[in-house]
């Protein structure tokens, strides 16, 4: 089980490899009718304060989906989050569909010095590899 640090914060969670850090997002894929979505913001009523939180790169380097009914996760770049208001139809990302090795990818670009038999972030990392400046 997994406890967000700052129960309001914008990261969910990190990852680290090397002294590299990857700040995400994780939401539940949910069901709007016949389609499944993805939020992209997260709305709070707070002793009747209601505010609407946006993601951007300031705050997350990945926005994560999680589908409970097929247990596949959607690795969402920011780059692509942004260009969204509310929500995203996991139809339309579906090449980020358990597309773990983006993550690697970022990792070794922002590693200096690092080399190529470096230890996988994921062991069982499958899909395509879509890099950030693809989106």
């Amino acid at each position: 089980m997994f406890r967000p640090i700052l129960e309001n914060g914008k990261v969910d969670l990190i990852a680290e490899k090397n002294n590299k850090y990857l700040r995400m997002q994780i939401k539940t894929v949910q069901k709007a009718h016949d389609k499944k979505i993805i939020p992209l913001r997260k709305i709070s009523h707070n002793m009747g304060d209601y505010k609407i939180k946006y993601y951007t790169s300031k705050d997350i380097d990945f926005f994560i989906g999680v589908d409970l009914d097929t247990e596949s996760i959607y690795i969402l770049p920011i780059k692509l989050v942004e260009k969204y208001k509310s929500t995203i139809q996991i139809d339309k990302c579906t090449q980020f569909k358990n597309n773990f090795n983006q993550l690697e990818l970022i990792i070794r670009n922002n590693n200096n010095g690092g080399n190529d038999n470096d230890e996988p972030l994921t062991d069982n990392a499958d899909g395509n590899v879509v890099g950030i400046n693809n989106i």
